[in-house]
């Protein structure tokens, strides 16, 4: 994870929306160099300062004037993205992942002096502490050192509370990395990222760690954790785009339980990634990287409600961008929030709770349970879905009189009026009447024979239902319960053309369906026909379904494809890594293939392959386009020929291109044929990709050379093919011709270019000014095509 971090920190992010509730700025520093953590320190005449992990160090920034922060003092360090501070009396701690170990800060002089030296010492039987991720002091001053290069990254116990800037390492825990850490009353929540959960150990003992229980969290990322204040409830993080902030009520360590997960509802779904939590007054203050300081109210942690929020990062994009760290523990009150672009913030929130909305959804007909059913505020950002157990959990920040939409695909939506107020739960409990239904039936069937098409792929669905099956070994289906409405249908089976369309309409009197299917291989992707991903890299697997367009803070396009190509029907296709955070879709560090399934070419006389493709590919290091392919190979159960190799030249703007081939010049034709596609970058993580596959089409194509029967024989050879500008075509009669042509044809058959022979051998220059393609040049004479070969323009 920190090497891509590390690697795409450089490139990309994407989506932020710009919010401001119930918190104002009230000042900001910038910096020439990236941010990290912030922590704060409260001198003894009570003026409040900033520290500031920075790349190159540390900056010590005065809030006495909190409109104006002003750096006093910055005390140069290794170079480092990572740094986390944390204070005890008048020292403060930091770590870095580069060197030299701790850093620890002299801050009782201030505001006239601040000085700092490196604690790095040699520990018997581990070694040289040098970097270190994290760390958190107790409220016995006990530092707890995480993710460091020492006891495999799991916890180093250090008192810096007996001589004060003077640390003592003085035990360990087990060797299990984690990336962060909470202490309080001898129980430590360590957050074991790379095992997804979270665990807690009794620490009484420092030479003699207990583990009490754990628990793996959502995205099974665990990145961070804070406690409630009764010590009850954990709050979590994980690392990860659209991920939530779990809460767990670990009262019993050996009988952990999830309460609630709480997402932001304005950017849910966008890829935004959540940092840090911490908690003061059952208040949990986050710091989500594009989307700034979040502020929910944990004080009900079954139901966990934003209450006020402000955004640092303008930026519409998400990734690894924007607020790092919030601290809100000034006794000002003020939250000081270190953005990694746009430098310290000093904001003032003002906390208030939050208005519940609790209650339960069930069937009218005989009181059931509805999960899933949509609980939406009306004129809010609020929508929410019930649980399991039909319970509605949860709420808005803003009090008032509001009309609350409740709906189920199936049901009558219901449509209410609530008062919500601050600080107090309003019950709605509401029963949802279902829908009349019925059944469909039908049958799928072979055009030609008449005959069933046992285990074809069928898809209906309107936006509210999806009915996703296949059919039975008869050819036949049956859905029992079926809802009145238009659908689009998608119907196939690999070896034939794939069957889609819209504006279905079903009803009780018109609810039997029949379809045919025609021998063939076209697939459009609306349904999964058994293409197989095999990815070598870190991410970036090939994905089926409706393209998520990504347009990265920086680039003026698209990386990735926005809709399918639009010569077929419905709106999915194949991608790499279909999703809005680009930080965890593009292929990195490997190859991901995208391999057909068994194609059969035996029964034609001249087969060709068409598709679409699409390809993106970044240098990091270089911030240009990047060198690598996307290969097209084909295979006939004996051989495997290369088609083409794609590249991406230049930064500019991409677009679904149409490929097509013959096979028989590339490869025998046989019964067990395959194609595949394969992004490539490199194992060292210096470039990036992103490719498509769209409306896969196999068909009878035009014969690359003909014979004349007159008995004239020809030579045609393209010295230079593929070429990315002229082809240089040496031509051959054996005897002289009359109208000699040479013409070159589109891959639609049309005529582009033309040039007359007056020679029986010689050569000549064609193509300069072709577009990027496949073309097809016919050498002819006396009317009669002599010979056909096949040029590649790159």
């Amino acid at each position: 994870m920190k090497v891509l971090t590390t690697t795409l920190l450089l490139f990309i992010g994407i989506f932020s929306a710009s919010a401001q509730l119930n918190m104002s700025q009230i000042g900001n520093l910038t910096y020439d160099n990236s941010l990290s953590d912030v922590w704060g320190y409260v001198a003894p005449d009570n003026t409040e300062y900033a520290i500031v992990g920075v790349e190159n160090g540390v900056s010590i920034v005065s809030l006495s004037d909190p409109e104006n922060p002003v750096e006093l003092f910055f005390l140069n360090g290794i170079s480092s993205i990572w740094r986390d501070i944390d204070v005890w009396g008048d020292y403060a701690y930091v770590s870095n992942e580069s060197a030299n170990g701790l850093m620890v800060i002299d801050l009782s002089q201030l505001p006239d002096a601040a000085t700092a030296v490196n604690w790095g010492p040699n520990i018997s039987g581990l070694g040289v502490l040098n970097s270190i991720h994290n760390l958190y002091i107790d409220e016995f001053g006990i530092a707890y050192i995480a993710g460091s290069n020492l006891n495999g990254g799991g916890m180093l116990y250090v008192d810096v509370n007996t001589t004060p800037g003077s640390p003592e390492y003085i035990g360990k825990g087990p060797a299990v990395y984690s990336h962060d850490v909470y202490v309080r009353d001898n129980k430590m929540y360590a957050s074991e990222i790379n095992n997804g959960m979270f665990s807690i150990y009794d620490v009484s003992d420092k030479g003699n760690t207990v583990l009490l229980g754990n628990q793996s969290t959502q995205f099974n990322f665990t990145h961070n954790s804070w406690l409630s204040d009764d010590g009850n409830t954990l709050f979590t993080t994980d690392e990860q785009g659209n991920a939530t902030i779990g809460s767990y009520d670990v009262s019993d360590p050996s009988d952990i339980k999830e309460l609630d997960q709480f997402i932001p509802l304005e950017t849910a779904g966008q890829g935004v990634i959540p940092h840090n939590a911490h908690v003061l007054n059952d208040y949990i203050i986050m710091s989500y990287y594009t989307d700034g300081c979040v502020i929910i109210d944990g004080s009900n942690p079954s139901n966990l409600v934003e209450v006020a929020n402000f955004d640092t990062y303008l930026p519409d994009n998400v990734g690894f961008n924007g607020a790092w760290g919030a601290y809100p523990f000034l006794p000002s009150g003020l939250i000081l929030i270190s953005d990694i672009q746009s430098g310290l913030f000093v904001l003032e929130p003002t906390y208030i709770r939050a208005c519940w909305l609790e209650g339960v959804v069930t069937r009218s007909d005989d009181n059931t349970p509805l999960f899933d059913a949509s609980i939406e505020i009306v004129s809010t950002n609020v929508i929410d879905q019930s649980d399991l157990f039909g319970k509605i959990n949860t709420g808005y920040a803003i009090a008032g009189s509001y009309t609350v939409v409740v709906s189920k695909p199936g049901f009558v939506a219901d449509t209410l009026t609530v008062v919500l107020q601050n600080d107090s739960t309003s019950m709605l409990n509401v029963a949802l009447a279902p829908l009349p239904s019925f059944s469909v039936s039908g049958m799928v069937s072979d055009s030609e024979s008449g005959e069933p098409i046992a285990n074809a792929k069928v898809i209906i669905s309107n936006g509210f239902f999806t009915f996703d099956f296949e059919t039975s070994e008869d050819g036949s289906f049956v859905i029992e319960e079926f809802f009145e409405g238009s659908y689009d249908v998608s119907i196939g089976k690999w070896g034939y053309v794939t069957l889609s369309f819209s504006g279905e309409n079903f009803s009780e009197g018109n609810s039997v369906f029949n379809a045919v299917l025609e021998l063939g291989y076209e697939d459009n992707f609306s349904l999964d026909l058994g293409w197989t991903s095999t990815n070598s890299a870190t991410q970036g697997d090939w994905e089926i379904g409706a393209p998520i367009g990504v347009q990265p803070n920086g680039f003026p396009f698209y990386l990735t494809p926005t809709e399918d190509v639009p010569e077929d029907e419905g709106n999915s296709c194949y991608v790499t890594g279909n999703t809005s955070n680009i930080n965890g879709g593009v292929v990195i560090g490997g190859n991901a293939r995208i391999t057909s399934p068994e194609f059969d070419l035996s029964g034609f006389e001249n087969p060709a392959i068409s598709f679409y493709t699409w390809f993106f590919n970044f240098n990091i290091n270089t911030n240009q386009a990047g060198n690598d392919l996307l290969k097209i190979r084909i295979s006939n159960g004996q051989q495997t020929q290369t088609v083409t190799n794609i590249t991406y030249d230049e930064l500019a703007e991409i677009e679904w291109e149409y490929f097509t081939f013959d096979v028989s010049s590339i490869i025998n034709p046989s019964e067990t044929m395959t194609i595949y596609l394969e992004a490539q970058t490199p194992g060292n993580f210096s470039t990036v990709s992103e490719a498509g596959l769209d409306n896969f089409k196999i068909f009878e194509g035009e014969a690359t050379d003909i014979s004349d029967v007159s008995g004239i024989e020809a030579i045609l050879v393209a010295i230079s093919n593929p070429s990315s500008s002229a082809f240089t075509i040496r031509y051959h009669f054996n005897e002289y011709v009359n109208n000699a042509m040479l013409r070159v044809y589109n891959i639609s058959g049309q005529l582009v270019e033309e040039a007359f022979i007056y020679d029986t051998e010689g050569r000549i220059k064609i193509g300069e000014q072709l577009d990027t393609g496949v073309y097809i040049v016919r050498l002819s004479g006396d009317n009669v095509v002599l010979k056909s070969i096949k040029l590649i323009k790159n």
